[in-house]
C-alpha cells in the first residue's frame, strides 16, 4: 500500500509541474519590434502600457480616414476615434483614439481596440488592443493588416479617474476595399 501511495504522488507531483509549466505559456505573441513604425518612431510599452501588438502601438496612421466618431467629456474636452485605410501591407487599417481640449489633462485609463468584424478571439494580428493608464498618451493607435476586401470594426474608451467612462465604437468598415487584382471588394 505504501508504494501505490508513493507512485499516486509522484503522479500528482507530476501533473501539478506539467500544469504549472502550461499556464507560463498563455498563448501570447511574443514581443518583437515593430516593423512597421509610422514616421519613424517605434513605441515599446511602459509599465503603464498594455498591448497586444509586438512593439507597441503606433503614434499616427497614415491613409484614409473611413470612420469618425466623437464623444464630449467635459465643458470643453472629448474623445475621437478615427479609422483610417491605406493601401500598404495588403490594407492597412488602422484605428485612432485621441484625447481633445480638457481631456487631454485628465487621468485615467484610455485604450483603443481593431478588429476584422467576424473575428471574436482576443489574438493579434486580427484582434488588436493598446490600453494606457495615467495622462500621459493624448493618442494611441493599433493596426492590422491584409485587411483590403474585409470589414473591420473600431472601439475606443476613456474612464477617467473622476467622473463616468465614455466609449465610442465604429461599427463595421472597410468591407468595399479591395486590391488592385481583385475585381470584388466583398468577401
Amino acid at each position: 500500500m505504501a508504494k501505490a501511495g508513493t507512485v499516486v504522488t509522484v503522479l500528482l507531483v507530476v501533473a501539478i509541474v506539467v500544469t504549472l509549466g502550461g499556464a507560463q505559456n498563455d498563448g501570447t505573441v511574443p514581443r518583437t519590434p515593430n516593423e512597421h513604425p509610422v514616421g519613424g518612431v517605434r513605441l515599446t510599452p511602459s509599465p503603464t502600457t498594455s498591448t497586444n501588438i509586438p512593439g507597441g502601438g503606433l503614434a499616427g496612421c497614415a491613409g484614409e480616414v473611413v470612420a469618425t466618431e466623437s464623444v464630449p467629456v467635459g465643458a470643453d474636452g472629448g474623445v475621437n476615434l478615427q479609422v483610417y485605410h491605406a493601401d500598404t501591407n495588403g490594407g492597412r487599417s488602422c484605428a485612432m483614439v485621441t484625447k481633445t481640449g480638457s481631456a487631454r489633462d485628465r487621468r485615467g485609463e484610455l485604450s483603443v481596440t481593431l478588429q476584422l468584424h467576424n473575428y471574436d478571439g482576443r489574438r493579434w494580428p486580427r484582434y488588436t488592443i493598446f490600453r494606457h493608464r495615467g495622462a500621459a498618451p493624448q493618442s494611441e493607435g493599433v493596426y492590422l493588416d491584409q485587411t483590403n476586401g474585409r470589414c473591420v470594426r473600431a472601439r475606443a474608451r476613456f474612464d477617467p479617474d473622476r467622473g463616468p467612462a465614455v466609449t465610442l465604437a465604429s461599427g463595421k468598415v472597410g468591407c468595399g476595399r479591395s486590391t488592385p487584382d481583385t475585381e470584388s471588394g466583398s468577401i
